[in-house]
């Protein structure tokens, strides 16, 4: 539907339209995307027309006002500058870079009169660039990766966010705190001998480090890509040698009956061990399963079953993700314990926290010794199980939210199909 500037995203229809050339330079954003909260295609024609004439009238309004050569930020002032240099066929330079050549050509623009006199001093390249503090550049980039975000939980937002935070947090302790457009090779080479001291002295990952280059890197590159900025990145190519990754494994199949032994876990909350006997049968993700709320749950269905689907309190991994589990052995009694205390209440989505309190609980219990094994080793322990019985690719996937590789017919295995593969390794209640 894109035409109309919709596009449907599960059952509800989302405006989406990508910001015209012309208005480029009133506009920060390169794409408008928001949800019209409602499922009905008619009323989302309806409403998407209107928003269409809404930001059309906006933009011209906005154009004919000079607004973003006039703006009150200087990076807002930046952008549009080169916005216009760019809507006139030319490279976007300071006037510092133009050859005698190019003012020349800039100035002869000028005389003949198609430029807008607002636009004279960006044509010229003396719109100043703006002294971006990295924390502004971050509410920058932030902005721009919306559609990345938007879609996950709030625990997953601030996990994502803080990786960035900390990792500027870092940068400027170890280099100090340099505006985004005045980093140079020089800081971040210093930036990664002060990771590798870290390494050397705190006993710290490598991996740790480059995940902080990795992120600094990707947005000095946002913001460069928002101002059309061509110089190279700063941060390429800088990195930390990394060991060899370790694998995660498997539970195995006594240490899982160990585990829900009643008392086996005695520091561990009753909300988390319920948390661990709905993982063990269905396979799912620990943010799926901690982000269930009570309508996904369906336990009057002739096969009880879980809804794993996008819902208000967390978005999937992939569209792959969204499907149906049958509940069998110590994962139905835990759903019925879930629905019956209703539901996770505060501990709803809060998946970050509730993984590091498991693993450090199933590590202290003795029962979990193996560095490579952790909560998310029973979803191993399920794909293990369905490998070791010869399952087809197609219901593997199905049960697993992967991607199925070869071109998809029909609706797959159904419930009570799904339940028949599960019940013969399931773990029932001790």
């Amino acid at each position: 539907m894109w035409g109309s500037h919709l596009k449907r995203r599960g059952r509800w229809w989302h405006y989406y339209r990508a910001v015209p050339v012309e208005f480029r330079d009133v506009e920060a954003r390169e794409l408008v995307s928001f949800s019209l909260k409602t499922t009905d295609h008619a009323a989302a024609k309806l409403k998407a027309a209107q928003i269409s004439l809404d930001l059309d009238q906006e933009w011209a309004a906005a154009k004919a006002r000079g607004q973003s050569l006039q703006a009150g930020e200087a990076a807002d002032r930046y952008r549009a500058g080169v916005e216009v240099q760019g809507r006139h066929g030319m490279t976007p330079k300071s006037s510092a870079e133009l050859t005698d050549q190019e003012i020349i050509d800039r100035l002869r623009l000028l005389i003949s009169g198609d430029v807008q006199s607002i636009e004279q001093k960006a044509l010229l390249g003396l719109v100043e660039k703006p002294k971006l503090s990295l924390s502004q550049a971050f509410d920058r980039f932030w902005a721009h990766i919306e559609d990345e975000w938007m879609r996950v939980s709030h625990d997953q937002q601030r996990t994502k966010r803080n990786v960035y935070l900390k990792a500027i947090r870092n940068f400027e302790a170890a280099v100090g705190a340099i505006p985004l457009y005045e980093i140079e090779r020089s800081h971040t080479l210093k930036f990664r001998s002060w990771w590798v001291e870290r390494v050397k002295t705190e006993g710290l990952k490598p991996y740790t480090g480059n995940r902080e280059i990795n992120s600094l890197r990707r947005m000095v590159s946002v913001n460069f890509d928002i101002d059309s900025e061509a110089r190279p990145n700063p941060f390429s190519r800088v990195r930390l040698k990394e060991e060899k990754e370790v694998a995660r494994v498997p539970l195995e199949r006594d240490q899982i009956e160990a585990i829900i032994v009643p008392g086996a876990l005695p520091k561990l909350h009753d909300d988390f061990v319920m948390l661990v006997r709905l993982l063990i049968n269905t396979g799912m993700r620990p943010v799926e399963a901690i982000g269930l709320e009570l309508a996904d749950i369906d336990l009057n269905h002739e096969i009880p079953h879980v809804h794993v689907r996008k819902n208000a309190t967390r978005g999937l991994k992939t569209d792959h993700s969204e499907r149906l589990l049958p509940l069998v052995g110590v994962s139905l009694d835990a759903a019925k314990a879930l629905v019956l205390q209703g539901g996770w209440g505060k501990r709803l989505g809060k998946n970050m926290y509730a993984t590091s309190v498991i693993n450090r609980s199933l590590r202290e219990s003795g029962i979990v010794t193996d560095p490579r094994q952790s909560l998310y080793s029973l979803r191993h322990w399920f794909q293990d199980q369905l490998t070791k019985r010869d399952v087809v690719d197609r219901a593997q996937a199905q049960l697993m939210g992967h991607r199925f590789q070869r071109p998809k017919y029909g609706y797959g295995k159904d419930l009570s199909e799904l339940r028949d593969i599960i019940q013969p390794f399931a773990i029932t209640p001790r």
